[in-house]
Protein backbone atom coordinates (compact mmCIF):
# COMPACT_ATOMS: atom_id res chain seq x y z
CA UNK A 1 0.00 0.00 0.00
CA UNK A 2 2.77 2.46 0.98
CA UNK A 3 4.98 1.85 -2.11
CA UNK A 4 1.61 2.64 -4.25
CA UNK A 5 1.07 5.98 -2.50
CA UNK A 6 4.53 6.83 -3.02
CA UNK A 7 4.22 5.90 -6.71
CA UNK A 8 1.26 7.66 -6.96
CA UNK A 9 3.15 10.66 -5.53
CA UNK A 10 5.89 10.84 -7.95
CA UNK A 11 3.78 10.34 -10.59
CA UNK A 12 1.93 13.74 -9.82
CA UNK A 13 4.99 15.54 -8.63
CA UNK A 14 6.43 14.97 -12.40
CA UNK A 15 2.95 16.33 -14.41
CA UNK A 16 3.44 19.69 -15.73
CA UNK A 17 1.99 23.07 -14.28
CA UNK A 18 -0.91 23.62 -16.78
CA UNK A 19 -2.48 26.56 -15.44
CA UNK A 20 0.63 28.78 -15.55
CA UNK A 21 0.60 31.32 -18.44
CA UNK A 22 3.66 31.21 -20.39
CA UNK A 23 5.05 35.01 -20.40
CA UNK A 24 4.45 36.37 -23.98
CA UNK A 25 7.73 36.99 -26.00
CA UNK A 26 8.63 40.64 -26.71
CA UNK A 27 9.17 42.24 -30.41
CA UNK A 28 12.55 43.81 -30.91
CA UNK A 29 12.69 46.42 -34.03
CA UNK A 30 15.92 46.99 -35.82
CA UNK A 31 16.35 49.44 -38.51
CA UNK A 32 19.53 49.86 -41.03
CA UNK A 33 19.88 53.58 -40.51
CA UNK A 34 18.09 55.47 -37.27
CA UNK A 35 18.90 58.91 -38.75
CA UNK A 36 18.27 59.85 -42.24
CA UNK A 37 18.40 62.58 -44.89
CA UNK A 38 14.28 63.25 -45.47
CA UNK A 39 13.63 61.38 -48.90
CA UNK A 40 15.64 58.62 -47.66
CA UNK A 41 14.20 55.01 -47.65
CA UNK A 42 14.63 52.82 -44.39
CA UNK A 43 14.44 49.13 -44.07
CA UNK A 44 13.32 47.78 -40.64
CA UNK A 45 14.27 44.26 -39.08
CA UNK A 46 11.47 42.44 -36.66
CA UNK A 47 12.88 39.34 -34.24
CA UNK A 48 11.93 37.57 -30.96
CA UNK A 49 14.11 35.49 -29.68
CA UNK A 50 17.06 35.96 -32.18
CA UNK A 51 14.74 34.50 -34.61
CA UNK A 52 13.11 36.72 -37.90
CA UNK A 53 9.35 37.53 -37.38
CA UNK A 54 8.55 38.18 -40.99
CA UNK A 55 4.72 39.18 -40.57
CA UNK A 56 4.53 42.02 -37.78
CA UNK A 57 2.70 45.09 -38.63
CA UNK A 58 5.01 48.46 -38.08
CA UNK A 59 3.31 51.71 -36.64
CA UNK A 60 4.84 55.08 -37.34
CA UNK A 61 4.01 57.57 -34.89
CA UNK A 62 0.43 55.54 -34.68
CA UNK A 63 0.16 55.45 -38.40
CA UNK A 64 0.31 51.26 -39.66
CA UNK A 65 2.22 50.88 -42.62
CA UNK A 66 2.73 48.25 -45.19
CA UNK A 67 6.18 46.17 -45.28
CA UNK A 68 9.35 46.80 -43.89
CA UNK A 69 10.10 49.74 -45.91
CA UNK A 70 9.41 53.34 -45.72
CA UNK A 71 9.91 56.59 -47.21
CA UNK A 72 10.44 59.54 -44.91
CA UNK A 73 9.81 62.12 -47.05
CA UNK A 74 9.83 65.31 -44.36
CA UNK A 75 12.19 65.89 -41.66
CA UNK A 76 11.21 65.78 -37.97
CA UNK A 77 11.29 63.25 -35.54
CA UNK A 78 9.11 59.87 -35.13
CA UNK A 79 8.47 56.33 -33.29
CA UNK A 80 8.64 53.19 -35.00
CA UNK A 81 6.84 50.45 -32.97
CA UNK A 82 6.42 46.85 -34.47
CA UNK A 83 3.00 44.86 -33.34
CA UNK A 84 2.20 41.56 -33.55
CA UNK A 85 -0.59 39.12 -31.60
CA UNK A 86 0.85 37.01 -29.24
CA UNK A 87 3.47 39.11 -28.59
CA UNK A 88 5.10 41.85 -26.86
CA UNK A 89 4.84 45.07 -28.53
CA UNK A 90 8.67 45.99 -29.19
CA UNK A 91 10.28 49.18 -27.39
CA UNK A 92 9.38 52.22 -29.70
CA UNK A 93 12.79 52.92 -32.26
CA UNK A 94 13.13 56.52 -32.37
CA UNK A 95 14.21 57.85 -36.17
CA UNK A 96 15.02 61.10 -36.75
CA UNK A 97 14.74 62.61 -40.40
CA UNK A 98 17.09 65.31 -41.08
CA UNK A 99 16.60 68.17 -43.67
CA UNK A 100 18.45 68.16 -47.03
CA UNK A 101 21.32 69.92 -46.95
CA UNK A 102 22.79 70.45 -50.69
CA UNK A 103 23.08 72.83 -53.56
CA UNK A 104 20.69 72.43 -56.45
CA UNK A 105 21.08 73.57 -59.96
CA UNK A 106 17.95 74.34 -61.54
CA UNK A 107 17.70 74.09 -65.69
CA UNK A 108 14.60 75.17 -67.34
CA UNK A 109 13.89 74.77 -71.24
CA UNK A 110 12.23 77.87 -73.27
CA UNK A 111 12.37 80.47 -75.57
CA UNK A 112 12.20 84.30 -74.36
CA UNK A 113 11.10 87.51 -76.76
CA UNK A 114 13.95 89.99 -77.76
CA UNK A 115 13.55 93.29 -79.36
CA UNK A 116 10.31 92.99 -80.25
CA UNK A 117 7.28 90.50 -78.98
CA UNK A 118 7.12 88.20 -82.08
CA UNK A 119 10.85 87.93 -82.32
CA UNK A 120 11.93 84.85 -79.87
CA UNK A 121 15.36 83.09 -78.68
CA UNK A 122 15.29 79.34 -77.97
CA UNK A 123 17.46 79.33 -74.52
CA UNK A 124 17.52 77.45 -71.17
CA UNK A 125 18.26 79.14 -67.48
CA UNK A 126 20.24 77.60 -65.29
CA UNK A 127 19.69 79.11 -61.85
CA UNK A 128 17.91 81.90 -63.69
CA UNK A 129 20.64 82.97 -65.89
CA UNK A 130 19.81 82.98 -69.26
CA UNK A 131 21.99 80.84 -71.57
CA UNK A 132 20.63 80.95 -75.28
CA UNK A 133 21.47 79.03 -78.12
CA UNK A 134 23.39 80.73 -80.73
CA UNK A 135 23.29 78.57 -83.97
CA UNK A 136 22.91 80.44 -87.05
CA UNK A 137 19.52 78.61 -87.78
CA UNK A 138 18.12 79.23 -84.28
CA UNK A 139 15.20 81.17 -85.01
CA UNK A 140 14.18 78.26 -87.23
CA UNK A 141 14.40 75.40 -84.50
CA UNK A 142 12.39 74.00 -81.78
CA UNK A 143 13.52 72.52 -78.50
CA UNK A 144 11.30 70.05 -77.44
CA UNK A 145 13.39 68.76 -74.24
CA UNK A 146 16.24 68.78 -71.81
CA UNK A 147 18.25 66.46 -69.66
CA UNK A 148 21.70 67.20 -67.31
CA UNK A 149 24.24 64.06 -66.54
CA UNK A 150 27.58 64.37 -65.81
CA UNK A 151 27.75 68.13 -66.23
CA UNK A 152 26.70 68.30 -69.89
CA UNK A 153 23.79 69.54 -70.70
CA UNK A 154 21.50 67.73 -73.40
CA UNK A 155 18.72 69.42 -75.75
CA UNK A 156 16.83 67.63 -78.45
CA UNK A 157 14.04 69.14 -81.32
CA UNK A 158 13.47 69.50 -84.43
CA UNK A 159 15.34 72.31 -87.59
CA UNK A 160 12.65 73.61 -89.91
CA UNK A 161 13.74 74.13 -93.12
CA UNK A 162 10.08 73.95 -94.73
CA UNK A 163 6.70 73.83 -93.81
CA UNK A 164 7.09 70.12 -94.82
CA UNK A 165 10.91 69.43 -94.27
CA UNK A 166 12.69 69.17 -91.15
CA UNK A 167 15.89 67.92 -89.32
CA UNK A 168 15.38 65.70 -85.64
CA UNK A 169 18.67 67.37 -83.69
CA UNK A 170 20.55 66.86 -80.19
CA UNK A 171 22.78 68.80 -78.77
CA UNK A 172 25.22 68.67 -76.22
CA UNK A 173 27.40 71.45 -74.65
CA UNK A 174 26.57 73.31 -77.49
CA UNK A 175 27.50 70.72 -80.28
CA UNK A 176 24.79 70.46 -82.66
CA UNK A 177 24.06 66.84 -84.42
CA UNK A 178 21.17 66.71 -87.06
CA UNK A 179 20.08 62.83 -87.14
CA UNK A 180 18.26 62.77 -90.57
CA UNK A 181 18.62 64.24 -93.94
CA UNK A 182 16.61 67.82 -94.30
CA UNK A 183 15.20 66.39 -97.78
CA UNK A 184 12.45 64.62 -95.85
CA UNK A 185 10.77 65.46 -92.19
CA UNK A 186 11.41 64.25 -88.86
CA UNK A 187 11.24 65.62 -84.83
CA UNK A 188 13.18 64.67 -81.66
CA UNK A 189 10.96 64.79 -79.24
CA UNK A 190 12.34 63.44 -75.48
CA UNK A 191 15.73 62.47 -74.91
CA UNK A 192 17.36 60.45 -71.94
CA UNK A 193 20.91 59.11 -70.98
CA UNK A 194 21.70 56.71 -69.15
CA UNK A 195 25.40 55.17 -68.48
CA UNK A 196 26.60 57.53 -70.85
CA UNK A 197 24.25 56.52 -73.53
CA UNK A 198 22.31 59.18 -75.99
CA UNK A 199 18.77 58.01 -76.18
CA UNK A 200 16.53 60.11 -78.49
CA UNK A 201 13.07 59.57 -78.71
CA UNK A 202 11.19 61.22 -82.01
CA UNK A 203 8.79 60.54 -85.49
CA UNK A 204 10.21 60.04 -88.67
CA UNK A 205 8.34 59.92 -92.05
CA UNK A 206 9.11 57.26 -93.98
CA UNK A 207 7.16 58.56 -97.51
CA UNK A 208 3.97 60.32 -97.58
CA UNK A 209 2.15 58.49 -95.91
CA UNK A 210 4.04 56.19 -93.27
CA UNK A 211 5.14 57.46 -90.06
CA UNK A 212 7.79 55.58 -87.77
CA UNK A 213 8.21 55.86 -83.78
CA UNK A 214 12.04 55.68 -83.62
CA UNK A 215 14.98 56.66 -81.56
CA UNK A 216 18.68 57.03 -81.87
CA UNK A 217 20.61 55.38 -79.28
CA UNK A 218 23.97 57.61 -80.02
CA UNK A 219 23.19 58.26 -83.46
CA UNK A 220 21.96 54.92 -84.42
CA UNK A 221 18.36 54.53 -85.90
CA UNK A 222 16.13 51.92 -84.42
CA UNK A 223 12.39 51.97 -85.35
CA UNK A 224 9.86 50.90 -82.65
CA UNK A 225 6.64 50.86 -85.11
CA UNK A 226 4.99 52.27 -88.31
CA UNK A 227 1.90 53.79 -88.93
CA UNK A 228 -0.14 55.91 -90.97
CA UNK A 229 0.85 59.70 -91.44
CA UNK A 230 -0.88 62.35 -89.46
CA UNK A 231 -2.75 59.17 -86.59
CA UNK A 232 0.80 58.43 -85.36
CA UNK A 233 3.15 60.54 -82.99
CA UNK A 234 5.19 60.17 -80.06
CA UNK A 235 8.54 59.65 -78.99
CA UNK A 236 8.58 60.23 -75.02
CA UNK A 237 11.59 57.82 -73.98
CA UNK A 238 12.97 56.08 -70.87
CA UNK A 239 15.25 53.57 -70.38
CA UNK A 240 15.95 51.44 -66.93
CA UNK A 241 18.44 48.27 -66.79
CA UNK A 242 19.21 48.56 -70.73
CA UNK A 243 15.37 48.31 -70.96
CA UNK A 244 14.49 50.76 -73.25
CA UNK A 245 10.44 51.94 -72.87
CA UNK A 246 9.33 54.22 -75.65
CA UNK A 247 5.77 55.78 -76.24
CA UNK A 248 3.24 57.16 -78.65
CA UNK A 249 0.40 57.12 -80.84
CA UNK A 250 0.26 54.05 -83.77
CA UNK A 251 -3.19 54.30 -86.21
CA UNK A 252 -4.75 56.22 -83.57
CA UNK A 253 -4.35 54.06 -80.64
CA UNK A 254 -1.59 54.71 -77.81
CA UNK A 255 0.34 52.26 -76.54
CA UNK A 256 4.53 52.20 -75.46
CA UNK A 257 6.88 49.71 -76.71
CA UNK A 258 9.49 47.89 -74.27
CA UNK A 259 12.40 46.43 -76.09
CA UNK A 260 9.92 46.67 -79.18
CA UNK A 261 7.42 44.87 -77.78
CA UNK A 262 4.35 47.25 -77.68
CA UNK A 263 1.53 47.42 -74.79
CA UNK A 264 -1.49 49.22 -75.59
CA UNK A 265 -2.98 51.50 -73.34
CA UNK A 266 -6.43 51.42 -72.51
CA UNK A 267 -9.35 53.57 -73.16
CA UNK A 268 -10.15 56.35 -76.15
CA UNK A 269 -7.98 57.72 -78.60
CA UNK A 270 -5.42 60.64 -77.27
CA UNK A 271 -2.21 61.73 -77.26
CA UNK A 272 0.73 60.65 -74.65
CA UNK A 273 3.27 63.22 -73.60
CA UNK A 274 5.53 61.62 -71.22
CA UNK A 275 6.90 58.20 -70.04
CA UNK A 276 8.70 57.06 -66.42
CA UNK A 277 9.54 53.76 -65.14
CA UNK A 278 9.48 53.21 -61.58
CA UNK A 279 12.48 51.20 -59.58
CA UNK A 280 9.93 47.97 -59.34
CA UNK A 281 9.90 48.20 -63.48
CA UNK A 282 6.47 49.62 -63.20
CA UNK A 283 6.18 51.91 -66.63
CA UNK A 284 3.69 55.55 -66.22
CA UNK A 285 2.80 57.27 -69.44
CA UNK A 286 1.11 61.00 -68.98
CA UNK A 287 -0.98 61.94 -71.53
CA UNK A 288 -4.67 62.97 -72.51
CA UNK A 289 -7.98 61.69 -74.21
CA UNK A 290 -9.56 63.06 -76.78
CA UNK A 291 -13.10 64.14 -76.28
CA UNK A 292 -16.03 66.75 -75.40
CA UNK A 293 -13.75 68.04 -73.26
CA UNK A 294 -10.20 66.44 -73.61
CA UNK A 295 -8.97 64.66 -70.11
CA UNK A 296 -5.72 64.79 -68.64
CA UNK A 297 -4.97 60.58 -67.54
CA UNK A 298 -1.94 58.99 -66.65
CA UNK A 299 -1.58 54.93 -67.63
CA UNK A 300 0.25 52.60 -65.35
CA UNK A 301 1.25 49.27 -66.78
CA UNK A 302 -1.17 50.47 -69.56
CA UNK A 303 -4.27 50.66 -67.09
CA UNK A 304 -6.28 54.20 -67.42
CA UNK A 305 -6.13 56.66 -64.68
CA UNK A 306 -8.12 59.90 -64.68
CA UNK A 307 -6.82 62.91 -63.40
CA UNK A 308 -8.79 65.88 -65.11
CA UNK A 309 -12.40 65.81 -63.70
CA UNK A 310 -14.02 65.77 -66.78
CA UNK A 311 -16.22 68.69 -66.68
CA UNK A 312 -14.02 70.68 -68.80
CA UNK A 313 -10.92 70.65 -70.74
CA UNK A 314 -7.63 69.18 -69.03
CA UNK A 315 -4.00 68.14 -70.43
CA UNK A 316 -0.91 65.83 -68.75
CA UNK A 317 2.17 67.07 -69.94
CA UNK A 318 4.60 65.23 -68.11
CA UNK A 319 5.44 62.55 -65.58
CA UNK A 320 7.72 61.82 -62.95
CA UNK A 321 7.82 59.06 -60.14
CA UNK A 322 9.88 58.98 -57.04
CA UNK A 323 9.76 56.71 -54.30
CA UNK A 324 6.47 55.58 -55.20
CA UNK A 325 4.84 58.58 -55.44
CA UNK A 326 3.38 59.77 -59.16
CA UNK A 327 3.98 63.22 -60.37
CA UNK A 328 1.88 64.48 -63.11
CA UNK A 329 2.31 68.33 -64.31
CA UNK A 330 -0.38 69.82 -66.70
CA UNK A 331 -3.72 72.35 -66.62
CA UNK A 332 -7.07 72.09 -66.15
CA UNK A 333 -10.10 74.86 -67.31
CA UNK A 334 -12.11 75.85 -64.06
CA UNK A 335 -14.20 79.00 -63.92
CA UNK A 336 -13.15 82.27 -63.04
CA UNK A 337 -13.41 83.34 -59.52
CA UNK A 338 -15.69 85.70 -61.10
CA UNK A 339 -18.47 83.27 -62.67
CA UNK A 340 -17.58 85.06 -65.95
CA UNK A 341 -16.00 82.73 -68.27
CA UNK A 342 -13.15 80.40 -67.42
CA UNK A 343 -9.57 80.17 -66.84
CA UNK A 344 -6.72 77.52 -67.64
CA UNK A 345 -4.75 76.99 -63.99
CA UNK A 346 -1.45 75.28 -63.83
CA UNK A 347 -1.39 72.58 -61.64
CA UNK A 348 0.09 69.18 -61.05
CA UNK A 349 -1.25 66.03 -59.53
CA UNK A 350 0.44 64.01 -56.80
CA UNK A 351 -1.23 60.20 -56.50
CA UNK A 352 -4.25 61.64 -58.36
CA UNK A 353 -4.31 64.37 -55.88
CA UNK A 354 -4.47 68.27 -57.59
CA UNK A 355 -2.15 70.50 -56.70
CA UNK A 356 -3.16 74.21 -58.05
CA UNK A 357 0.15 76.68 -58.94
CA UNK A 358 -2.13 79.28 -59.76
CA UNK A 359 -5.26 80.96 -58.34
CA UNK A 360 -7.07 81.38 -61.47
CA UNK A 361 -6.33 85.20 -62.05
CA UNK A 362 -5.59 84.55 -65.15
CA UNK A 363 -4.33 82.04 -67.79
CA UNK A 364 -1.35 79.49 -67.08
CA UNK A 365 0.08 75.65 -67.94
CA UNK A 366 2.49 73.78 -66.58
CA UNK A 367 4.54 72.01 -68.80
CA UNK A 368 7.44 70.13 -67.14
CA UNK A 369 8.27 68.61 -63.84
CA UNK A 370 11.09 67.04 -61.53
CA UNK A 371 10.92 65.99 -58.00
CA UNK A 372 14.10 65.69 -55.38
CA UNK A 373 13.67 64.63 -52.52
CA UNK A 374 10.12 65.50 -51.76
CA UNK A 375 10.46 68.67 -53.64
CA UNK A 376 8.51 69.54 -56.45
CA UNK A 377 9.92 71.53 -58.93
CA UNK A 378 7.30 72.60 -62.00
CA UNK A 379 8.16 74.83 -65.79
CA UNK A 380 5.60 76.44 -67.01
CA UNK A 381 3.67 79.30 -68.70
CA UNK A 382 1.85 82.61 -67.24
CA UNK A 383 -0.12 84.68 -69.13
CA UNK A 384 0.54 87.85 -66.71
CA UNK A 385 1.17 91.44 -68.65
CA UNK A 386 3.24 89.52 -71.15
CA UNK A 387 3.20 86.07 -71.21
CA UNK A 388 5.56 85.06 -68.64
CA UNK A 389 8.08 81.74 -68.33
CA UNK A 390 8.12 80.54 -64.66
CA UNK A 391 8.88 77.94 -62.93
CA UNK A 392 7.89 76.71 -59.36
CA UNK A 393 9.19 75.16 -56.18
CA UNK A 394 6.83 73.14 -53.86
CA UNK A 395 4.21 76.17 -55.30
CA UNK A 396 6.56 79.08 -54.93
CA UNK A 397 6.90 81.22 -58.56
CA UNK A 398 10.03 82.37 -59.91
CA UNK A 399 9.98 84.11 -63.17
CA UNK A 400 12.57 83.79 -65.30
CA UNK A 401 11.66 85.75 -68.75
CA UNK A 402 11.68 89.91 -68.51
CA UNK A 403 8.54 91.13 -67.75
CA UNK A 404 8.54 93.19 -71.23
CA UNK A 405 9.16 90.52 -73.10
CA UNK A 406 7.22 87.15 -73.42
CA UNK A 407 8.59 84.16 -72.58
CA UNK A 408 7.75 80.22 -71.88
CA UNK A 409 9.33 77.11 -70.01
CA UNK A 410 8.77 73.78 -71.59
CA UNK A 411 10.83 71.35 -69.20
CA UNK A 412 12.53 71.29 -66.19
CA UNK A 413 15.77 68.94 -64.94
CA UNK A 414 17.06 69.36 -60.86
CA UNK A 415 20.51 68.03 -60.58
CA UNK A 416 22.65 68.15 -56.91
CA UNK A 417 25.42 70.06 -57.46
CA UNK A 418 28.88 68.23 -57.75
CA UNK A 419 26.93 64.95 -58.47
Amino acid sequence: MLVVCLMAACSKKHEPNVTEEEEEVQLELRADETTVIAGSEITFEVTANGQPVADADLFIDGNNITGYRHTFADPGTTSVVAKKQGYKDSEPLTVVIEEASYDVDIYVLGDEGTEGLNHYQPLYWKNGEPNVFNHEAAADMIFNRIAVADNKVYVVGERVYSSSRATAFFEVDGHLEELTESSGFASATDVYVSDGDVYVGGIKNESGSVTSIVYWKNGELVTAASGTLGNTSGGSIAVKDNDVYIAGMLDGDLMYWKNGASVPLEGEPGEVTDIAVAGNGDVYVAGYTFGSPDVAQYWKNGEKIALGTGERASQANAIFIENGDVYVAGWETVPRSSGSGTVRIARYWKNGEAVDLTDGAHHAEANGIFVLDGKVYVAGVESLDRRSATYWINGEAVRLSHEDNNGYASDIVVVKRGM
